[in-house]
């Protein structure tokens, strides 16, 4: 996975250096006056430099994130392997994936490794595009529901279910396995609080978090999230406490199955602690194991 450092005059000698000695063959004078341009460009942007199969890879951040295409440095370069690195990348770190600066002619070799692109002309000329890849999430105007016919259903969060939801969240055993512990960004929230969080992540495209309800009483969550980009995503679900072991969470998860391929997803995936004995059980009768990693058990089914 590649990382990114950010650039300032004080220290593009070093990032240079590292640049070199991972590529051997890269136009040293090439590379040089790309990296002090943008380490002196006065504009107030974030730059920030990394590399990969031969080119060199910029990282941009002005209220948004975006990222130069590839740009090649070395003979044995691979723009569309670098590029799809940084997909990962934006992947992994749930930050939009906008590439600037695409050549015309690399128009059509980009984006026919992702399903939902916007492309749009970056001059008058049109020698140079921006390419936004979007999640099918991106794609999803309001917050979708469903209900099925055992009277379960998953529908947007509303403030009635806040101090419930706060409950669930707060709950240690379900934190000890849910993979984030809310603690790290706000010790002492509000009720309304994960909520609030919950809406965000939507609204920017991250996740879709949905209330769990039997007969309407609301009994935990479930979720879409990690949208890969490439029509897969990964889902998770945790249920009340007082509510377990009564088969809530797998009704969510097949509601959650059929509102991912309403959404026009192709793959589902899932990743659960190896400790969550119950819950990799659970996973079992939807989900085929395909690996560990990590102290996770990783799942998946096709859509």
């Amino acid at each position: 996975m590649i990382s990114f450092k950010i650039l300032t005059p004080e220290n593009k000698d070093g990032i240079l250096a590292e640049i070199f000695e991972n590529i051997p063959d890269a136009n040293k004078c090439y590379t040089s006056d790309i990296v002090n341009i943008h380490a002196e460009d006065d504009r107030g942007y974030e730059y920030a430099i990394s590399h990969s199969n031969g080119c060199l890879l910029i990282r941009m951040y002005d209220d948004e994130y975006s990222f130069a295409y590839p740009i090649v440095i070395s003979k044995t370069c691979d723009r569309i392997k670098a590029a799809l690195e940084i997909r990962a990348y934006a992947v992994k770190e749930e930050i939009p994936l906008v590439y600037y600066d695409v050549p015309g002619c690399e128009v059509g070799n980009l984006v026919t490794n992702f399903r939902h692109v916007n492309i749009d002309s970056a001059n008058a000329l049109n020698r140079f595009y921006t390419v936004r890849v979007m999640s099918e999430l991106a794609l999803v105007g309001e917050i979708p529901e469903y209900t099925n016919f055992f009277g379960f259903s998953l529908t947007a969060f509303t403030p009635d279910d806040d101090e419930d939801y706060a409950k669930l969240c707060m709950d240690k055993e379900s934190n000890q396995y849910w993979g984030y512990d809310y603690s790290e960004d706000e010790p002492n929230p509000e009720k309304s609080y994960f909520r609030q969080i919950a809406e965000e992540e939507f609204y920017q495209s991250r996740a879709l978090c949905l209330a769990v309800r039997h007969k309407g009483e609301f009994v935990g969550e479930a979720t879409l999230y990690y949208f890969d980009l490439f029509g897969g995503c990964e889902c998770a679900v945790r249920i009340l406490p007082e509510h377990r072991r009564k088969g809530y969470a797998i009704q969510a998860l097949r509601m959650l199955k059929v509102i991912a391929k309403r959404m026009g997803l192709v793959n589902l995936g899932a990743m659960v602690d190896e400790n969550n004995t119950s819950s990799i059980a659970m996973t079992e009768k939807m989900f085929r194991e395909i690996g560990r990693e990590a102290g996770r058990v990783k799942f998946s089914i096709k859509l």
